[in-house]
């Protein structure tokens, strides 16, 4: 969740490639210790801003955040974001009564986010979650509300019946969030930039207790997608074991995929990596030789052993902000990211559905 951003500029514009605007709320019953609210928000992979009931405070979670916006705006996003904080806390009450649950703890989230593809096309989406399961979502195309359970029928036939309120949730989807998308691109285009993968490709020999051993180190790039394959006479290799996509300390990825192969097979051996900071596909291949590269088994990898506390700090904020749900897995970037009306500017979108 930490990470720095793609940026490449083209002609003044937004950078290549697509890019993402994200935001988490997340209200649940009171937890002794924890906050009750939490929000968080997402430019592509980078958490910018970040809010919670007990600071009371919007914070930039990148520097230059806050001050490009100024404190006019600044004190307005966090007063919005306050209002979102009473309405959910206040809305569990209503669900709870509507589910029939009187004790231990809940949690309502709310998503919503926008995408700007390479191509120049747009996607956006508004949903809620009650304790970690789909409750109601907007569909644009029809500016309906959709809920997949019996007991969400009376929210979605409320919310329906709010035309002017679902018009603004449509125009914020397909305008403003794609406008501010835009606008925190170009707040960060000085200090944010695309950061290439160093590739490392080595085999360990074979010892008592484990077979030789083909590695494929990739690490210190951004953005997270990225796609890996080890290659054996020029043909990928499907039986691989892979770390998955780890944080660098520095807001960097990387990733190790490995494989078993024989002492003395005669096959060559590749790794190719193909990642949006660079034009093609590099490929890697291994000269005959064994030796020891970062993050194998003969040492340890800091930037892996850091990428993984960051990793763990990010599941105990997911804990306390939201619980996932449904999330898009895999080396190919994650879905959903937090949502934050703090940041949604000045449409009446901003204003949550009410009961």
């Amino acid at each position: 969740m930490i990470g720095l951003i793609v940026l490449v500029v083209l002609c003044g514009g937004v950078s290549a490639g697509s890019h993402s605007l994200r935001y988490f709320l997340t209200a649940m019953t009171p937890i002794p210790g924890l906050p009750q609210f939490v929000a968080v928000g997402y430019v592509d992979e980078a958490q910018f801003v970040m809010y919670d009931s007990k600071r009371r405070e919007l914070i930039p979670r990148l520097w230059w955040m806050e001050e490009r916006e100024g404190p006019e705006n600044w004190e307005r996003k966090k007063q919005l974001v306050r209002g979102e904080e009473q309405w959910m806390k206040d809305y569990i009450q209503i669900l709870l009564t509507r589910t029939n649950q009187s004790v231990g703890i809940h949690m309502i989230q709310q998503m919503t986010g926008c995408d700007l593809g390479d191509d120049g096309i747009t996607s956006g989406f508004f949903q809620y979650a009650w304790d970690g399961e789909d409750f109601i979502n907007f569909d644009r195309d029809q500016m309906v509300w959709v809920t997949p359970v019996q007991w969400g029928e009376i929210t979605k036939n409320k919310w329906d019946q709010d035309t002017p309120r679902n018009q603004g949730v449509k125009g914020y989807l397909e305008g403003e969030c794609i406008e501010w998308l835009r606008k925190y691109l170009e707040y960060g285009e000085r200090e944010l930039r695309a950061v290439t993968p160093q590739v490392f490709l080595s085999v360990d020999k074979a010892s008592d207790t484990k077979p030789a051993q083909l590695s494929c180190l990739v690490t210190g790039f951004y953005p997270r997608d990225i796609e890996l394959t080890l290659l054996r006479n020029g043909r990928p290799i499907s039986d691989t074991d892979s770390t998955g996509i780890l944080p660098n300390h520095d807001g960097t990825y990387q990733i190790k995929r490995w494989v078993e192969i024989g002492p003395e097979d005669g096959a060559t051996y590749s790794c190719q990596v193909d990642h949006s900071s660079k034009a093609g596909v590099e490929t890697r291949d291994w000269d005959g030789t064994f030796r020891v590269t970062p993050g194998s088994s003969e040492g340890p990898n800091l930037g892996l052993i850091v990428g993984i506390v960051l990793a763990a700090v990010a599941l105990i904020a997911l804990v306390i902000g939201a619980v996932v749900w449904k999330k898009r897995g895999g080396e190919k970037k994650s879905g959903y990211s937090p949502a934050n009306p703090a940041e949604r500017g000045e449409s009446s979108s901003n204003s949550s559905a009410r009961a």
